[in-house]
C-alpha cells in the first residue's frame, strides 16, 4: 500500500515549507513458503545510482520505500541466485499525481521457481555432447515437467509413414549388416544387378527412417511405395552414400512426388468390363476402357479427387481399394432421387428388373378421371352451382351449373388428372351437411354426394365463434337468446336474437381472462399483487390463495360430510336397524407437492399487468412478471411463477456479542445484499434467500476481530482488537516528527507519518504477528525493525531511538533578476574521500531545494546536474562548496542563466571593392541546395549579417554567388559548410576572378605555331650544320632569361592575379 503524506519541516531555511513524502510499496508474493528476509528491494536512479534499499517482512513479504523527490526510477529485485521473480524490476515515473505510488498501488514481484543449471559432460573431459535431451521430472514419477536440450537440433518436412527404404551395396556382404529387415520386398524390381539387396528399413510417424548397424563402406539406399494398385514416385528414386568411421545423416529428405492409378469399369458387381466408358478425374482428365472395362490414370499427384464413370445407359457406382494408411479415405454416400412432390400417393410404381443392360422399352401414359355425385335437396333444389377446385394447382378451378324442380341432381366432371381436389356446393343460404368435399384421384373414378341440412336445434344449442361473422342454421323460427360463454367479457351478459327480424348480433369484447399459475415444492401462504398500466385501474391483491390441491381436499371432505349426513338422516328414518349398521370410514388425500396456486384476472385489451408473488418463506422466479394482453384471443395462461423454499441463513457469535453487523453478499457481487446486527443473544437470521446461489457471510464491529468458526457456516468467533503505540525520540529524548513507520501482518498493512509529538498509534489490531520498520532518510533507528506478537485485547508501547547519521543543505536556484526557478537539477557530489557519495533533488516552485542525506566530514560540490537541465545555459557559480559537520547547510544559493535559442551568423569577402556590387551571399540548408533560405547582397560593404537563426544544430552552406559574366572572367565561387551549435558563427570568404585574354592573341599565337614546324623539319636535315648554330642561340638565351627574372619582380598587380590559383570550398 502507498500512501501520500505531508509534514512540516523546521529546518533552516525550509521553515514552513511542506515536503511530500511519497511511499513506494507492495509484496513479495510466493505460493511455496521462501524466507523472505533473504531478499532485498532496492530503488535506483534511472542512471543506476542507489537512492534506497529495504528488506521484506518476514511474515508476508511486505516493503515500503520512502520517496522524497519526484523524478524517474528504477525498483528492483535482489533475491538470492538461482530464484526467480517475475518482474525483475519496475520502472517508475513518480509525478505526485497519477504514478502507481502517489495513486496507493501496490508493486508486486511474484516467485516463479527455483532455477537448475548443469552441464552434461564427456567422461573425463572438461566438455561435452551437444543435442542430449535434459528432462525434469517428479521423484517417483515419470511425469516429465520440463525438458531441454544441451544444444536445439531438428528437423524440417512433412513426414510420411510406411515408405520402405532398401539397401545395396556391391562391396558389404549381407552377414554384416545389422538393425535391419533382411526379407525381400514384394513387387520391387532391381534398379542395377551390379548392387546386391542388404535389407531394408520401414520410415516412423515422423518420416525418419534408420539403418542401425552398418559396416564401413559405399551403399546405395532405393525408396520404393506402393499400394494395391497405386506405385508413388519417390524422390530422389536412388541415393548413393559412404559410411566411413561415424554416424552419418543422409540428404537430401525424400519427397513422394506422385503416382500412378488403374482400376477397372463393371457392368456389376464381379459383372463384364464396359468397353469404351468414358473415365474423368476431377472433370478434366478423361480416359476411355479397354475391351475388357480397365483403365490406367498416369502422373497423379497428391490430393483429393473426384471420379466419374460415363457411358450411355449406365449408371455408375464407384469403388475404392482402400490406399495405405497416409492417404485420406474417403466416405460412402447414398443418394436418393424421388420427386418434389412430397405426397407418396401420387407415385405409382411398377416392378421393372434389369439385369446388366440397360431396358429402353418402357413407356408410361397419363391416367384420366371422371368425378361424379349427387346433390339431395329437403325441398326443390333450384339454381345450384357445384365447383372442382385442384389443391396441388390452385388456379385449376372447374365449375357445373345444375337447374331443376326435383329434390335430387347428378353432376360428373370428365378427364381429371390424377390429384387431390376439393368438390363445393355454392349456396350460401342453405345448410349443408358438407358444403365441400375432398377426394382424391388415383387410378379410379370418383363419386360423392351432398345432402341438406335439416337437423337443428330446438330450442338450445351452444357453437363455437370464430372471430368475424359467424353463421349457424336455425330449424324453427323465434326468439332466440344468445349468452356468450368465453375467455372474454362483452359489453352484454346475454344477447336477443328474432328470426322475424333478423339481424348481426355484435359482440364486442371489453376485459379477456388472464390466467396465471404459481408453482411451490412447499405449501406457503401465497399472496399475488396485480398491477395495472392503466392509472384507473386499482392495484388488485389476490389471497392468500388456496392451492388446487387444498382445494381438492376441501371438496372431498364436503362430499364426505355430504353423505355422512345422508346415511344419518337415512338412519333415522329407518329406525333402530339403520342405525346399528356403522358407516364406513372414508379418508381424503394426503396433500402432496407440488403445490398448484391458480388466479385469474380480467384484463383490458392493451393493458400491461405486473403480477408480484410473495410469501414469508418462499422465493420466486422470476420474482415478477408483465405480460401485454392484446385481446386478439384468448389471452390464456400467460403468468407461470415457480415458487422454491427459500434458504435462511442463521448464525451465533461466541462468546454472545450483541451489535454485530452481519453483512450478506451474493459471491461475486461487488456491494452487499443484506445487512442486520445480532441480537442481545449474539444470534442473528437472514432469509428467504435464492438457495440456487451461494453467499458470504462476513462480520465485523468496532474494536473486535471476528473469524469464521471452522466446521459452520455462519458462526463467528469473536476477539477483542489489540492496539500498539509508538513513541520516536531522537538521541536527546525530544520526539522525532516526520518519521515513516511501516506496520504488516497477515492481510493488515499500514504506513503513517509521526507528528509533531512522534506517537504513533494503531488500533483496531486482531492478534498475532506484526513486523513494524522505521524509516526517515539522515537517520538510523533501534530497533531498527522488530517482529512483535499482538495477544487479543492488548495494548504494547514500543518505544524507538532515531540517531542523525546524515545532514541537509538547503539552498535555492533563481535566475539573474530574483525569479526562482522551478524544475532545476541540483545535486551534491562528494569529494577526495567521499567521492563515492553524491545526493540529487529537484527545485520546488519556489527554486528551493533539499539535499539530504550529506554526510558529516565530507567535502561536497552543489552544482547543477548535466542531465536534465537543457533549459539552463551556465550558472553562476558552477559549484559551490560546503562542508558539512553535525549541522544542516542553509543558504546555498545558485544564480542560472536560461538557454538563448538564436544563433547569429556573420561574415566578410575579401576580393577588390570593384567586384562587390557584382555579389550576392547565400544561405542553404545542406540537404536542399537549390533553394535558398536566405539571401544577402554586400553593396559596397566588404562584411555581411544575416538575419538570427534558430539554434537547432541543423548543417547550412553559406554561398558567394556573382553576376560577373563567366565569358570574360575565370572564377570559383567559394561556399562555407556549418552546424549551427553555440550562439554565433563568422565566416571569410574569398573571391579573386581573373580576365580572359584577348581572342586576337590567340589568332597570333596560332599562325606563329606553323613556320616553327617547318622549320624543325629543316633543321632535321641540317642537324650537322646547325648544331654550332644551337649552343650559340642556347647561350643567348640565358642571358634573355636573366632580363626575364628582373622584370618579373617589377611587374604589376594585374599580373599577380594571372598566376592566382583557384580556391576549393572549404569547412568552418
Amino acid at each position: 500500500m502507498a500512501t501520500i503524506l505531508t509534514l512540516k519541516s523546521g529546518a533552516g531555511a525550509a521553515v514552513g515549507s511542506e515536503d511530500i513524502v511519497v511511499g513506494c510499496g507492495g509484496f513479495v508474493k510466493s505460493d511455496v513458503e521462501i524466507n523472505y528476509s533473504l531478499i532485498e528491494i532496492k530503488l535506483y536512479t534511472k542512471h543506476g545510482t542507489l537512492k534506497y534499499q529495504t528488506d521484506c517482512a518476514p511474515n508476508n513479504g511486505y516493503f515500503m520505500i520512502p520517496l522524497y523527490d519526484k523524478g524517474d526510477f528504477i525498483l528492483k529485485i535482489e533475491p538470492p541466485l538461482g530464484w526467480s521473480f517475475e518482474p525483475t524490476s519496475v520502472e517508475l515515473h513518480v509525478d505526485g499525481v497519477s504514478d502507481i505510488c502517489t495513486k496507493g498501488g501496490d508493486i508486486n514481484f511474484v516467485f516463479t521457481g527455483f532455477s537448475v543449471n548443469g552441464k552434461v559432460l564427456s567422461k573425463g573431459q572438461p566438455l561435452g555432447p551437444a543435442g542430449v535431451q535434459v528432462s525434469l521430472r517428479s521423484t517417483g514419477t515419470d511425469t516429465k515437467i520440463q525438458s531441454t536440450v544441451t544444444q536445439p537440433g531438428g528437423n524440417d518436412g512433412e513426414p510420411m509413414k510406411g515408405v520402405k527404404f532398401l539397401l545395396f551395396s556391391s562391396l558389404v556382404n549381407k552377414e554384416d549388416v545389422l538393425g535391419c529387415n533382411v526379407s525381400p520386398v514384394s513387387g520391387f524390381q532391381p534398379p542395377d544387378e551390379s548392387l546386391i539387396y542388404l535389407c531394408y528399413a520401414i520410415s516412423k510417424e515422423d518420416g525418419s527412417f534408420s539403418f542401425y548397424s552398418l559396416p564401413s563402406g559405399g551403399y546405395t539406399v532405393v525408396p520404393f511405395y506402393r499400394g494395391e494398385r497405386i506405385t508413388f514416385d519417390v524422390a530422389p528414386s536412388r541415393l548413393d552414400f559412404t559410411v566411413e568411421h561415424d554416424s552419418l545423416r543422409i540428404e537430401p529428405v525424400f519427397h513422394v512426388m506422385g503416382f500412378s492409378v488403374t482400376g477397372r469399369v463393371l457392368n456389376g458387381p464381379e459383372g463384364e468390363g464396359v468397353p469404351e466408358a468414358v473415365v474423368t478425374l476431377n472433370n478434366q482428365i478423361k480416359v476411355k476402357t479397354k475391351a475388357d472395362g480397365s483403365f490406367r490414370l498416369e502422373n497423379i499427384t497428391t490430393g483429393t479427387y473426384t471420379i466419374h464413370a460415363q457411358k450411355e445407359h449406365l449408371y455408375f457406382e464407384v469403388s475404392i481399394t482402400r490406399s495405405p494408411d497416409t492417404v485420406k479415405q474417403m466416405s460412402k454416400y447414398k443418394v436418393v432421387l424421388s420427386s418434389q412432390d412430397k405426397d407418396k400417393s401420387l407415385v405409382t410404381t411398377f416392378p421393372l428388373t434389369v439385369t446388366n443392360r440397360p431396358v429402353m422399352d418402357v413407356a408410361f401414359v397419363q391416367f384420366l378421371a371422371s368425378v361424379s355425385g349427387k346433390v339431395s335437396c329437403l325441398d326443390t333444389c333450384g339454381d345450384l352451382l357445384v365447383t372442382l377446385q385442384s389443391l396441388s394447382h390452385q388456379g385449376e378451378k372447374r365449375s357445373l351449373q345444375l337447374s331443376g324442380k326435383v329434390n335430387s341432381m347428378t353432376f360428373t366432371f370428365d378427364k381429371v388428372l390424377p390429384g387431390k381436389y376439393k368438390i363445393s356446393i355454392m349456396h350460401e343460404d342453405w345448410c349443408w351437411r358438407n358444403k365441400s368435399l375432398e377426394v382424391e384421384v388415383l387410378e379410379d373414378d370418383v363419386s360423392s354426394e351432398f345432402h341438406q341440412d335439416g337437423n337443428g336445434p330446438e330450442n338450445v344449442g351452444i357453437y363455437n365463434l370464430s372471430r368475424g361473422v359467424n353463421r349457424f342454421c336455425l330449424s324453427k323460427p323465434g326468439v332466440y337468446k344468445v349468452t356468450p360463454r368465453s375467455c372474454h367479457r362483452f359489453e352484454q351478459a346475454f344477447y336477443t336474437y328474432d328470426t322475424s327480424s333478423p339481424s348481426i348480433l355484435t359482440l364486442t369484447a371489453i376485459r379477456h381472462h388472464v390466467l396465471g399459475t404459481i408453482t411451490t415444492d412447499k405449501m406457503m401462504d401465497v399472496t399475488v399483487t396485480i398491477k395495472s398500466s392503466i392509472d384507473s385501474e386499482p392495484a388488485l391483491v389476490l389471497g392468500p390463495l388456496k392451492s388446487t390441491q387444498e382445494l381438492r381436499r376441501e371438496q372431498q371432505l364436503a362430499e364426505i360430510e355430504t353423505r355422512r349426513q345422508e346415511r344419518e338422516k337415512t338412519g333415522r328414518e329407518e329406525g333402530e336397524e339403520g342405525r346399528a349398521r356403522p358407516p364406513g370410514q372414508e379418508m381424503v388425500d394426503e396433500l402432496q407437492g407440488p403445490f398448484s396456486y391458480d388466479f385469474s384476472y380480467w384484463a383490458r385489451s392493451g393493458e400491461k399487468i405486473t403480477v408480484t408473488p410473495s410469501s414469508k418463506e418462499l422465493l420466486f422466479y422470476p420474482p415478477s412478471m408483465e405480460a401485454t394482453v392484446s385481446g386478439e384471443n384468448c389471452p390464456g395462461k400467460l403468468i407461470e411463477i415457480h415458487g422454491k423454499a427459500g434458504l435462511f441463513l442463521e448464525g451465533q457469535i461466541h462468546p454472545e456479542l450483541e451489535g454485530v453487523e452481519i453483512v450478506i453478499s451474493e459471491k461475486g457481487a461487488s456491494s452487499p445484499l443484506i445487512t442486520v446486527f445480532t441480537d442481545d443473544k449474539g444470534a442473528y437470521s437472514v432469509g428467504p434467500l435464492h438457495s440456487d446461489l451461494e453467499y458470504t457471510v462476513t462480520s465485523q464491529k468496532e474494536g473486535y476481530v471476528l473469524t469464521a468458526v471452522e466446521g459452520t457456516v455462519g458462526d463467528f468467533k469473536a476477539y477483542a482488537l489489540a492496539g500498539v503505540s509508538f513513541e520516536i525520540k531522537a538521541e536527546d529524548d525530544q520526539p522525532l516528527p516526520g518519521v515513516l513507520l511501516s506496520l504488516s501482518g497477515g492481510v493488515f498493512r499500514s504506513n503513517l507519518l509521526t507528528q509533531d509529538n512522534g506517537i504513533l498509534t494503531f488500533s483496531n489490531l486482531s492478534p498475532g504477528q506484526y513486523y513494524f520498520k522505521p524509516m526517515m532518510k539522515e537517520f538510523r533507528f533501534e530497533p531498527s525493525s522488530q517482529m512483535i506478537e499482538v495477544q487479543e485485547g492488548q495494548n504494547l508501547r514500543i518505544t524507538i531511538t532515531g540517531f542523525r547519521t546524515a545532514y541537509s543543505c538547503y539552498g535555492t536556484v533563481s535566475s539573474l533578476n530574483g525569479d526562482p526557478e522551478q524544475g532545476v537539477a541540483v545535486e551534491a557530489v562528494g569529494q577526495k574521500d567521499c567521492s563515492i557519495y553524491g545526493e540529487d533533488t529537484v527545485t520546488d516552485e519556489d527554486g528551493r531545494f533539499r539535499l539530504r542525506g550529506l554526510l558529516p566530514g565530507c567535502m561536497y560540490h552543489v552544482q547543477l546536474k548535466a542531465e536534465g537541465n537543457d533549459h539552463i545555459e551556465r550558472a553562476l557559480p558552477h559549484h559551490r562548496v560546503i562542508e558539512v559537520g553535525n549541522n544542516d547547510v542553509d543558504d546555498v544559493n545558485i544564480i542560472v542563466f536560461r538557454q538563448i535559442n538564436q544563433f547569429d551568423l556573420s561574415g566578410n569577402v575579401i576580393t577588390s571593392s570593384e567586384y562587390l556590387s557584382t555579389l550576392w551571399v547565400k544561405l542553404y540548408r545542406s540537404e536542399n541546395l537549390d533553394n535558398p533560405i536566405q539571401t544577402v547582397s554586400l553593396g559596397q560593404s566588404l562584411f555581411f549579417h544575416f538575419p538570427p537563426l534558430l539554434r537547432d544544430g541543423e548543417n547550412y552552406v553559406v554561398l558567394l554567388d556573382s553576376t560577373l559574366p563567366r565569358s570574360q572572367y575565370d572564377y570559383v565561387l567559394p561556399q562555407v559548410s556549418f552546424t549551427a551549435v553555440g550562439y554565433h558563427k563568422h565566416i571569410t570568404l574569398i573571391f579573386s576572378p581573373t580576365r580572359k585574354l584577348p581572342e586576337q592573341d590567340i589568332a597570333q599565337g596560332s599562325y606563329i605555331a606553323l613556320p616553327l614546324t617547318l622549320l624543325l623539319l629543316l633543321a632535321g636535315y641540317n642537324h650537322d650544320k646547325l648544331i654550332p648554330l644551337l649552343l650559340q642561340l642556347t647561350s643567348r638565351l640565358q642571358g634573355v632569361r636573366a632580363l626575364g627574372q628582373a622584370a618579373s619582380e617589377s611587374s604589376g598587380p594585374e599580373d599577380m592575379k594571372r598566376q592566382t590559383k583557384k580556391q576549393k570550398t572549404r569547412r568552418t
